[in-house]
């Protein structure tokens, strides 16, 4: 049996009959034949909202000024967004506030204090219900939780723990909160519904924890938190993925050398993926050779779903966490020929999603992705993915053929298998 590649036609039609150009939709198969392709394509993307300077033009379903950098969006199973927006114009000053939207179509749904600041990303559920940080606030500094029921934004308690700070805000389809919890001297993973517990903490929290140090966290609709921790105390030497559940339950699904001898994983990335299943997906060095690699475990069977090489297609990996979802396909930000590109892969085929230069459709005609500097990033935060495989995404535009005019930058989504509503007629 030899390896092919399969080019899938970039000739799309739409469910409204259009005829568009897809870009990136060529499938890596490791077996004999095009059917093998279990991958969806990505053809049309849609744009959510776009930010620029004020100098430069008003922006797209945003307030004009408005902007936001280095930030992630969400997408759930109905393919809407949210995302966070740092600077919100407001009288003289700013505030950051909270996007909502769909189908090409949304608006902020709350603000924050003016002069506030507001977490990198926001995560919302089924309901609505979205969830974020917020500090710097004048004294109520902490989780926020949107209710679009009464389109108001509360502070949410977390007693009886009273962290200094909080991270990694999710929020369940039964509406609980999952958080990283920072104090002075250590710290946890909690969650809150009609009170808040602590699944786990480091030593200096409680001393008697075999975990010297627990990074960023994933959590999931089961009320579990998934995340790297380390047992050395150097806190990477000897590190480990870990399940931590309510009821105080945990269990590994990967290690690295320095805690399992026989682990062919030299060293993790910091951040993680996990999805309703429990199936986690995070990047790591090889002990081999050292080259970085996405992977996919369930505690049982460990995937490798990708890997950097010379050779390509995929020549980096970069250290932004990827996503996951349940059916196991993973998004995640790569480099190749063209320089930065998303990628998905379900463990059998890899797949290229779009890149730096691929055209792209915006509110002031046609685009692509790319900066005036090359050497600049063109992708904001990590990618998110729903069930039916559509990603959302940030990257920065320019004008079809000018990299000289900056058209700021937009958030999208790639409708798996040419799903777009077409909602905001650019075509």
């Amino acid at each position: 049996m030899t390896d092919e590649i399969w080019v899938r036609p970039a000739l799309l039609i739409s469910p409204a009959g259009r005829f568009r150009y897809g870009v990136g939709a060529i499938l890596l198969c490791a077996c004999a034949a095009p059917v093998c392709a279990a991958l969806p394509g990505y053809g049309d993307f849609e744009l959510q909202a776009r930010t620029n300077l004020i100098v430069n033009d008003a922006g797209f379903n945003l307030p004009p000024g408005s902007s936001f950098n280095s930030i992630s969006a969400h997408i759930d199973e109905a393919a809407r967004v949210s995302f966070p927006v740092q600077v919100v114009p407001t009288g003289g000053s700013s505030a950051p506030g909270v996007w909502f939207g769909s189908g090409g179509s949304g608006a902020l749904v709350t603000t924050g204090p003016v002069d506030s600041l507001i977490s990198s990303e926001t995560h919302h559920n089924a309901a609505g219900v979205i969830v974020y940080t917020l500090v710097d606030t004048g004294g109520s500094d902490g989780i926020y939780r949107y209710d679009p029921i009464t389109m108001q934004a509360t502070r949410l308690s977390t007693s009886p723990l009273f962290p200094s700070s909080y991270g990694s805000v999710r929020v369940t389809g039964a509406g609980a909160v999952g958080y990283q919890a920072n104090f002075s001297g250590g710290r946890g993973l909690a969650s809150t519904s009609g009170g808040s517990l602590l699944h786990v903490a480091d030593q200096n929290l409680d001393p008697g924890s075999p975990w010297t140090f627990i990074y960023t966290p994933a959590f999931n609709t089961q009320r579990v938190h998934f995340a790297k921790v380390a047992s050395s105390g150097d806190f990477v030497t000897a590190t480990e993925i870990r399940r931590f559940d309510s009821a105080g339950g945990t269990q590994r699904l990967a290690a690295n050398q320095g805690s399992d001898a026989g682990s062919s994983i030299r060293q993790f990335d910091n951040g993680l993926a996990v999805n309703d299943l429990g199936v986690v997906a995070f990047i790591a060095s090889r002990v081999s050779d050292q080259r970085r690699a996405v992977y996919r475990s369930d505690g049982v069977t460990l995937t490798e779903l990708a890997v950097a090489n010379p050779a390509g297609p995929i020549t980096g990996i970069e250290f932004f966490r990827p996503a996951i979802n349940n059916a196991g396909v993973v998004v995640f930000r790569a480099t190749d020929a063209g320089g930065q590109a998303l990628y998905v892969s379900d463990g059998i085929n890899l797949q290229r999603v779009i890149g730096r230069g691929d055209p792209l459709t915006t509110d002031l005609g046609p685009g692509q992705i790319g900066q005036n500097n090359v050497g600049d990033a063109v992708f904001s935060g990590a990618p998110s993915i729903n069930a039916a495989g559509d990603i959302a995404f940030i990257a920065a535009l320019h004008p079809a053929g000018n990299n000289q005019i900056e058209w700021g930058t937009g958030v999208f989504i790639a409708y798996a298998d040419g799903d777009s509503m077409f909602a905001n007629g650019f075509e």
